[in-house]
C-alpha cells in the first residue's frame, strides 16, 4: 500500500546548517533524520541568484516550472492554471490534501471548497482570513494582523480584538499547554529584556505546528504540507553569530555576539521539537517525512566591516496611500495586500486600471531623489519594492521634497543587518521512504514536483523534468 506524505518547508535553510546543528546537538531528530534519511541538496537554477526570493523560487519549487513559464514574482501575484502547484494536480485527482501556511495557498476559496482539501489555513500573505475548516478564521486574521506589524522588527503590539478571540480558543484549534505556557514565558523574558524582542518570530510557528498536527492526525491526508519561515528569519539576522569565520574580517563586537549568537540554534531546538513528534507520528501511521527548502542561505559578504559602519535604523512603509499619492496624479482605488518588507502589493479592480497605475508610478521613478523604487505588474497586481536613503534629510519626487513621514514611512531602531543572504542551495530529507537517487548529493529543485506526482502514479506535465530521484 502506498504511503502517504508529510512536508515540512523550511524555508531557506541549506543542509550546512541542518549538518552545523548536527555536530552541536548530536541526539536531536535533526541528527537522527540526517543519518536515517535519503539527503539531497537542491539547486535553484531558474532565478538568477543575486535576485532569488522566497516567492519565486517555492513557486518554481512547487509548479515543478521554471519561473520564466509560471511567472509568479511576488506572493500574490496571480497563479498561471498553466503551471498549476503540484498539491492542486494531486487534488484533482483525487488525492486528499492539508495545508497550514504554504506560500501561494492564497486565495483559498478558490479552490478549497472541495472535498480533497480536509483543512487549509493559507500563507500569511493570504488577502483574506478564510480558513477551512471555517473556525480557523479568527486565528488567521491574527496571523495576518501579527505578521503585518512585525515586518521588519518585531513589536509585542498585537490586534487585540483578534488576540482575545484567538485565546479564547486555543483548546479548540489544538494549541497545546506547553505552547501557551512557553510563549508567556518568553513575552515576559522580552518585557524584562532577558531575551532580545526579535524572538518574537519564532512565536508563530509553535501555534501553526500545533494546529498541523491536530489536523494532521484527524484527518490523515494522503499529503499534508506545513510552512515556517521562522529558522531563515533569525539566520538573515544572525548569520554572523552562529558563523562568524565565514568573514575575513570582524562584522560585530563581542557584545553582539554574546547577545545574539544563539539565535538560530533556538529556532532550530523549536523545529527539532516538533520533528520528533511528527517522527514519531511518520513511523506509527507509516508516512513519509519530508524536509525541504526551495533554496538556502550563506554569509553577506556586502556588509562593511566594522559596527561603526552599519546603520542604526531604517525605515518602513506604514502609509502606502500617501506614498502612492505622491507617484500618481490620478485617483486610484486600490487594496493593500500583505508582504515581506520592503515589498507592498496594490490590488486594484482591474488589469486596465493597473496598467494606467503603474504607468504614472514608471514615470515617477525617473524623477525621485533618495527614493529607491522597483514596481513590478502582473494583470491587476502591482508590487513596489522601495527602501529610503537611510542617511538622507529630505526625499524628492517630481521636484517636491518631503520629510519621510510626509511620503507614509515610520523610522525604527535595527540591531542586525541582514548577515545572511539567499543562496540557490537549499535542502531535501527524505525519511521512512525506500528512497533512491542517481545523483548522490545535488539535484535541480523542479525535479521535486514531478518526483511526488510520480510517486502517487499521476503522469507529470510536459514542462516538468524527469526526476532523478524517487519517493
Amino acid at each position: 500500500m502506498i504511503q502517504k506524505i508529510t512536508v515540512i518547508e523550511t524555508n531557506e535553510i541549506p543542509l550546512r546548517v541542518f549538518k552545523h546543528y548536527q555536530l552541536i546537538k548530536p541526539n536531536s531528530t535533526i541528527s537522527n533524520l540526517l543519518d536515517h534519511s535519503l539527503v539531497l541538496e537542491t539547486l535553484a537554477q531558474d532565478v538568477e541568484e543575486s535576485v532569488l526570493y522566497p516567492s519565486q523560487t517555492w513557486a518554481s519549487f512547487n509548479t515543478g516550472s521554471r519561473y520564466d513559464l509560471h511567472k509568479i514574482h511576488w506572493y500574490n501575484d496571480p497563479k498561471p492554471k498553466d503551471f498549476p502547484l503540484y498539491w492542486r494536480i494531486l487534488a484533482d485527482n483525487g488525492l486528499n490534501i492539508g495545508l497550514v501556511n504554504t506560500l501561494h495557498s492564497s486565495p483559498a476559496k478558490s479552490y478549497a471548497d472541495s472535498d480533497n482539501y480536509k483543512f487549509v489555513i493559507p500563507d500569511c500573505f493570504a488577502i483574506d482570513s478564510y480558513t477551512k475548516p471555517s473556525y480557523y478564521k479568527d486565528f488567521q486574521a491574527f496571523n495576518l494582523k501579527a505578521t503585518s506589524q512585525n515586518s521588519r522588527v518585531s513589536t509585542l503590539k498585537a490586534p487585540l480584538k483578534e488576540a482575545f478571540t484567538t485565546v479564547l480558543n486555543l483548546p479548540r484549534y489544538g494549541i497545546s499547554k506547553k505552547t501557551i505556557f512557553d510563549s508567556m514565558n518568553l513575552v515576559s523574558k522580552i518585557l524584562s529584556k532577558r531575551v532580545a524582542k526579535e524572538r518574537l518570530r519564532n512565536l508563530q510557528f509553535p501555534l501553526l505546528a500545533d494546529i498541523f498536527l491536530k489536523q494532521l492526525q484527524k484527518y490523515e491526508p494522503d499529503l499534508a504540507i506545513l510552512f515556517t519561515n521562522h529558522v531563515a528569519a533569525n539566520m538573515h539576522r544572525y548569520w554572523y553569530g552562529l558563523f562568524d569565520s565565514d568573514w575575513d574580517y570582524k562584522l560585530y563586537d563581542n557584545d553582539w555576539i554574546n547577545k545574539y549568537s544563539n539565535e538560530i540554534i533556538e529556532a532550530l531546538d523549536l523545529l527539532d521539537y516538533y520533528l520528533k513528534q511528527l517522527v514519531q507520528l511518520s513511523k506509527k501511521n507509516n508516512r513519509i517525512l519530508v524536509l525541504v527548502s526551495s533554496m538556502g542561505q550563506n554569509a553577506n559578504q556586502k556588509l562593511p566591516e566594522g559596527i561603526q559602519k552599519l546603520r542604526t535604523h531604517d525605515f518602513r512603509l506604514d502609509n502606502v496611500k500617501k506614498l502612492v499619492d505622491k507617484l500618481t496624479f490620478s485617483q486610484f482605488q486600490y487594496k493593500v495586500e500583505a508582504g515581506m518588507v520592503p515589498q507592498y502589493s496594490l490590488e486594484l479592480s482591474n488589469s486596465i486600471e493597473a496598467e494606467k497605475c503603474f504607468s504614472e508610478i514608471q514615470s515617477s521613478i525617473e524623477n525621485l531623489e533618495n527614493i529607491s523604487l522597483k514596481a513590478d505588474l502582473n494583470a491587476n497586481a502591482i508590487t513596489l519594492t522601495v527602501t529610503l536613503n537611510p542617511n538622507a534629510k529630505y526625499y524628492s519626487i517630481k521636484g517636491e521634497t518631503f520629510t519621510y513621514s510626509e511620503i507614509g514611512f515610520v523610522k525604527f531602531k535595527i540591531e542586525d543587518h541582514h548577515s545572511g543572504c539567499h543562496c540557490p542551495e537549499g535542502s531535501l530529507i527524505i525519511f521512512n521512504s525506500n528512497t533512491s537517487s542517481s545523483q548522490t548529493q545535488t539535484v535541480d529543485y523542479l525535479e521535486y514536483a514531478p518526483a511526488i506526482l510520480k510517486y502517487f502514479g499521476i503522469k507529470k506535465p510536459e514542462y516538468m523534468l524527469e526526476p532523478s530521484f524517487t519517493l
